[in-house]
């Protein structure tokens, strides 16, 4: 049985990420711009707004099932639950297609320290993590504190985007580097499950064991990107 802070616990999360991507996607929603103002290019620009806007879908629904939950309308959630889930396929197909078709249009900008080409690999890890949380968490739906907690982590797993968009965590992680990527979402991971222990005076293993793992595989992401053999695969690809 899900205590009644456990249920505002997600609420209130789920809100905190949904204000973090409002403010992150700005220029996005209100003009159709890159961060740096720069228009979105034509030819990849159908595939950022529906890769956008289903993320952006997401997060809302994840902030009003866990309201659902809150509100205990299990009925409704459980109704909105596959349309969820076909929202987060929408992520995991527009994800790729955008990561492999910016580099080529602009192969030697350089993002968080790295060429456009080089982030390509984050940004692949990104959604296939995602990926992976969804399904597990589809899998898991009958055991509703694992899915929990795998839907928070898929959710946590692609705030990235946002965080790195706006001014206070730039300003407090730097400029450029894994920092500033990856920075803010660790963080906001570590306090989720620092809070969670603290509410329920236990570890949420689940929530543990997927937040390190997640970690520690989008560091080894960000260094991997910037050897050889990234390197030339990822030439392969923008030149393909």
């Amino acid at each position: 049985m899900q205590s009644k802070g456990d249920r505002y616990f997600y609420s209130v999360t789920s809100g905190v990420m949904l204000l973090l991507m409002l403010v992150g996607f700005k220029k996005f929603y209100l003009e159709g711009h890159r961060p740096d103002n720069s228009p979105i290019s034509p030819p990849i620009l159908a595939y950022v707004l529906v890769h956008g806007l289903a993320l952006s879908l997401w997060i809302v629904l994840f902030f009003v099932q866990s309201v659902l939950i809150a509100a205990h309308n299990r009925k409704l959630h459980m109704k909105l639950g596959w349309a969820t889930a076909l929202v987060g396929l929408t992520v995991a197909v527009s994800g790729p297609l955008v990561a492999v078709a910016a580099p080529r249009l602009h192969p030697s900008e350089e993002l968080f320290g790295m060429t456009y080409s080089q982030f390509m690999l984050p940004m692949l890890t990104e959604i296939a993590v995602f990926t992976i949380f969804v399904a597990l968490g589809i899998w898991y739906r009958k055991r509703p504190a694992v899915h929990r907690s795998l839907m928070l982590l898929a959710t946590l797993s692609v705030i990235s985007g946002a965080t790195a968009r706006t001014g206070f965590f730039v300003h407090v992680f730097g400029g450029s580097g894994w920092a500033r990527l990856f920075g803010p979402p660790f963080v906001l991971g570590a306090l989720i499950l620092i809070v969670r222990a603290l509410m329920t005076r236990s570890i949420d293993r689940w929530y543990t064991a997927g937040y390190v793992a997640y970690s520690l595989v989008y560091l080894a992401a960000m260094n991997l990107a910037v050897g050889p053999s990234w390197t030339q695969i990822a030439r392969h690809i923008t030149q393909g």
